[in-house]
C-alpha cells in the first residue's frame, strides 16, 4: 500500500485513498465524516522596514545607513508624546495671546480719555472724536460770518487760533471786510464729513468736506450760491482747547 499523504485517508466502505477533508467519497459515493486538515506550520513573516524609495522608482538602491543599523520607526508612544508636546506649544501660544489682549485692554482703560498708543498716536474713540468735534466747530468759525455781525465773529474765531494763524486770519478778514459789508454778505460753512489724517495728544491733521453758503444782498436782489471744498486742517494744543493752527484748501 503506497504512503498516504499529509491531506489524504482511507475510505472506511471502498478502501480507496481519499481526502482527509472529504465528506463523501469519490470512489463509492459514501458520506463519510471529514477529518480536520493538519495544521500548517506558519511562516515567519519577514519584518516590516520602511522603505526609503518606491518600488517603482528608477534609480540606485539608497545606501545603507553607517554600521548597517535599520531605520527606526517610531513607536505609538512616540507619536503620542510628539502630538502632546505641539498641543502644548499651541495651547501656551494661545494663552500668551490672550494675556496680552488683557493687558492692552488695562492698559487703554489706565489712559482714559487720551488713550495714547506707545508711539503718540491717540488710539481711543473719545480722543478721536473729539479732534473731530473740534476741527469741525474751529472749520464753521473761521470761515462763517455775517456782515452785520462781522466783528463778533471774527472775535469769536481768533479765540480759538494760534498766534501764527490769526495773524494769517486778520490779512485775510481785512482784505475782505469792506466788500462784506458794502454788499451784505453773509457765509455760512458747514462741515459736513470729516476724518484724521494722524494725530497724538498735542498735534491733529483733519480732513475736512465743507459746503459753503455765501448769500450777497437782501430782497428781492438777493444771490446765493453753494461751494463745496476740501479742506485739510492743522490743530494744535498746550494743554488746553485745540486750536486753528493752519487751514490749506484743496478744491
Amino acid at each position: 500500500m503506497a504512503k498516504l499523504k499529509r491531506d489524504e485517508r482511507v475510505c472506511p466502505f471502498c478502501a480507496e485513498t481519499i481526502k482527509a477533508a472529504a465528506t463523501r467519497c469519490r470512489f463509492c459515493q459514501s458520506e463519510v465524516t471529514p477529518l480536520a486538515e493538519p495544521e500548517l506550520e506558519a511562516e515567519p513573516r519577514p519584518p516590516l522596514r520602511l522603505r526609503t524609495r518606491l518600488r517603482s522608482e528608477p534609480g540606485p538602491a539608497a545606501e545603507a545607513p553607517a554600521g548597517g543599523s535599520k531605520l527606526a520607526v517610531p513607536s505609538l508612544q512616540e507619536l503620542r508624546s510628539f502630538v502632546q508636546q505641539r498641543l502644548t506649544l499651541v495651547l501656551a501660544a494661545l494663552v500668551l495671546l490672550a494675556a496680552a489682549g488683557v493687558g492692552v485692554s488695562w492698559w487703554r482703560a489706565e489712559q482714559g480719555t487720551s488713550e495714547v498708543a506707545p508711539d503718540g498716536s491717540l488710539v481711543g474713540d473719545d480722543a478721536r472724536t473729539q479732534v473731530l468735534v473740534a476741527a469741525a466747530d474751529l472749520t464753521k468759525r473761521t470761515l462763517s460770518y455775517d456782515y452785520k455781525t462781522l466783528a463778533n465773529n471774527m472775535e469769536v474765531a481768533r479765540a480759538r487760533m494760534t498766534p501764527s494763524f490769526r495773524k494769517e486770519y486778520d490779512a485775510t478778514m481785512k482784505q475782505v471786510r469792506a466788500n462784506t459789508e458794502k454788499n451784505k454778505i453773509v457765509l455760512e460753512a458747514v462741515p459736513v464729513s470729516s476724518a484724521i489724517i494722524k494725530a497724538n495728544e498735542q498735534r491733529a491733521t483733519v480732513l475736512v468736506f465743507v459746503n459753503q453758503t455765501t448769500t450777497a444782498g437782501t430782497g428781492k436782489k438777493r444771490n446765493q450760491q453753494l461751494t463745496r471744498s476740501t479742506l485739510v486742517i492743522t490743530l494744535t494744543r498746550g494743554g488746553g482747547d485745540w486750536a486753528m493752527h493752519k487751514l490749506t484748501a484743496l478744491g
